[in-house]
């Protein structure tokens, strides 16, 4: 029988003293860790049988595993593979999932989970700065170019962003993650641990260290 805590429906029997306090703590005073109601109802409808309820989740989260995986290998084909691989690893642990946290939070860590299995079969941990993008559109959709300028200097804004690009996916896999996580994927510091299970003051040594090999890097080139 289904438990509430709060405002926080569990999908599975979970009680009160089953939790940690880091749980309780993320219920009640983090507001935007508590699971949205209409994820709630889709994965309880899928856990209760009802299997077409996932293309609920697909549909709602597909943007953002894709946008991962290709800012992490900044390939069409092998994004779409490791989003769909996400998936069908989601649907098959979700009477795992914990509700006490954010969805995305547990997908963003079984996507990040395939990519570093895939990247370990393939045995890559980074990728050469002399190695073109094989898709030819650019890893930061963010970064668009300013159709108001000249060609030439539209042609020099994009070789700066296309120069980036390269030089995070230069970086070895672990600060890629944090720099991707943090400034393209634009997640907050708790959110990063959380996803990356580490403390908070890790979040910051790391994505300061990533930081720096970045500059480094940016400065060669």
């Amino acid at each position: 029988m289904n438990k509430t805590l709060g405002s926080l429906t569990f999908i599975r029997n979970v009680k009160c003293e089953d939790l940690t306090p880091f749980e309780i703590l993320n219920i009640y005073l983090l507001d935007n860790n508590i699971m949205p109601h209409d994820d709630l109802k889709m994965i309880e409808a899928c856990l209760l049988g009802n299997t077409q309820a996932f293309s609920g989740i697909i549909n709602k989260y597909k943007g953002m595993v894709y946008n991962l995986a290709y800012r992490m290998c900044g390939n069409i084909h092998d994004s779409e593979d490791i989003a769909q691989e996400a998936f069908v690893k989601a649907y098959q642990s979700l009477s795992h999932y914990n509700s006490a946290f954010r969805f995305s939070t547990w997908l963003y860590q079984i996507t990040l989970n395939v990519i570093r299995d895939r990247m370990k079969r393939k045995n890559i941990d980074s990728i050469s700065l002399d190695t073109p993008f094989p898709d030819g559109r650019p890893l930061h959709d963010n970064l668009s170019i300013d159709g108001k300028n000249n060609p030439e200097e539209q042609m020099a804004t994009r070789e700066r962003v296309e120069g980036v690009q390269r030089a995070i996916m230069s970086l070895p896999l672990q600060y890629r993650e944090i720099i991707v996580l943090r400034h393209l994927q634009d997640l907050s510091y708790r959110e990063l641990a959380s996803i990356l299970k580490v403390s908070p003051d890790t979040v910051k040594i790391r994505l300061y260290r990533a930081r720096e090999q970045l500059k480094s890097i940016l400065k060669k080139n």
